[in-house]
């Protein structure tokens, strides 16, 4: 490809991702986290006090189990204990609904009752209450789907940048993308640029090899043959091949 053919544009997160590549952990993590910390700082101060955003958020349920906690560092007491209130208060009045409807099903169990009379009680019967399974829980988390949108676009200006060759050697040289980014992205620049896929799986195969070669360090030197080396960045890749496979700390 001619230099002149390249058109990359410039933008904020495409100058947060350079910076992410020198830093360890997945790029794009780094940088959705950067963006999750501002979206959790607008809630403290904007997003709670808005009636409408604040009911909607009530009708979710509240925040998953990983942004209620990390909002819960930020001294959220009184803004968490208003929404949870609401939920509580919603979720004992399904409970009480529940209740009731069993013991009116109850009072009204037919006993030896002509065939009509259950074949209709099969189709009025008092209903109880569906309650969600685990995984949908808490699908409905306004800040997870926060996240989902940071991750589309960041994962966008990432293939767009990858047309650079600079771009490409700071990927090679990072800690290089977390599985789950890198499936992603991979199916992203499947869809657009085979091409591009192809220096993306190249440069995560560099990256990951050198992760794994120094996790192969670490093994070798907690062994009391090699009690006497010297200690480097061996050390702390552990927490670079965790890092690949569920993504920086903080991120789900």
């Amino acid at each position: 490809m001619r230099k002149e053919d390249v058109v990359v544009h410039p933008s904020r997160d495409a100058d947060s991702l350079c910076a992410a590549f020198k830093r360890e952990g997945c790029p794009i993590c780094t940088v959705v986290l950067e963006h999750m910390d501002m979206a959790m700082n607008t809630w403290n101060y904007e997003g709670f006090t808005d009636v409408e955003h604040r009911h909607t958020l009530i009708r979710s349920g509240g925040f998953c189990p990983l942004h209620t906690w990390q909002l819960a560092q930020r001294n959220n007491a009184f803004q968490l204990a208003l929404i949870y209130r609401e939920v509580l208060t919603d979720f004992l009045a399904t409970l009480d609904r529940n209740e009731t409807q069993q013991q009116v099903a109850v009072l009204h169990r037919p006993g030896r009752e002509p065939g009509w009379k259950t074949w209709l009680s099969k189709w009025f019967q008092p209903k109880t209450a569906q309650f969600p399974q685990a995984v949908e829980l808490y699908a409905r988390c306004p800040l997870c789907r926060t996240r989902a949108n940071i991750e589309q676009r960041v994962t966008e200006v990432l293939i767009e940048q990858l047309q650079l060759e600079e771009i490409r050697t700071l990927l090679c040289q990072s800690t290089g993308l977390c599985r789950q980014h890198f499936m992603q992205t991979s199916r992203m620049t499947l869809e657009r640029s085979p091409q591009q896929q192809q220096v993306l799986i190249a440069c995560q195969q560099a990256c990951l090899q050198r992760t794994l070669e120094e996790v192969k360090e670490l093994i070798r030197k907690h062994d009391y043959h090699a009690a006497t080396e010297s200690r480097g960045d061996e050390m702390t890749a552990w927490r670079r091949a965790a890092e690949f496979s569920v993504g920086n700390p903080g991120i789900r």
